[in-house]
């Protein structure tokens, strides 16, 4: 095989692989599936106030706020109160990686 011809082939394969190593936002069937996993939707739903405020709730209130990803990942990390109200919050272990494909997703669930 030629140099000129595994390079190629190294090019195509980088190519290929690359999108899976990318900061893609991740589809509606995946950040619902990690809401499930972690026990998000018995207190948060999508559209409407449940025990816990929906989750367009969550993306409208933080669209413009430049430390809106910090702030979620802490309230999801340490859980909060008083932010929607007097219920609390309980803290929530999301592994790094799935917090923040997590907050990305509800970030971008604003209208």
């Amino acid at each position: 095989m030629t140099i000129a011809r595994l390079l190629f082939c190294w090019v195509g394969f980088l190519g290929w692989v690359t999108p899976a190593f990318a900061d893609e936002p991740i589809t509606y069937a995946q950040g619902s599936k990690l809401m499930a996993t972690y026990g998000c939707w018995s207190c948060h739903s999508g559209r409407k106030a449940a025990k816990g405020p929906s989750l367009q709730a969550i993306a409208t209130k933080y669209a413009s706020d430049p430390h809106a990803r910090d702030v979620l990942e802490s309230s999801i990390l340490n859980g909060s109160v008083g932010v929607w109200g007097s219920t609390a919050m309980s803290p929530v272990a999301v592994p790094p990686g799935d917090l923040k494909s997590l907050v990305e997703w509800i970030l971008a669930l604003h209208p």
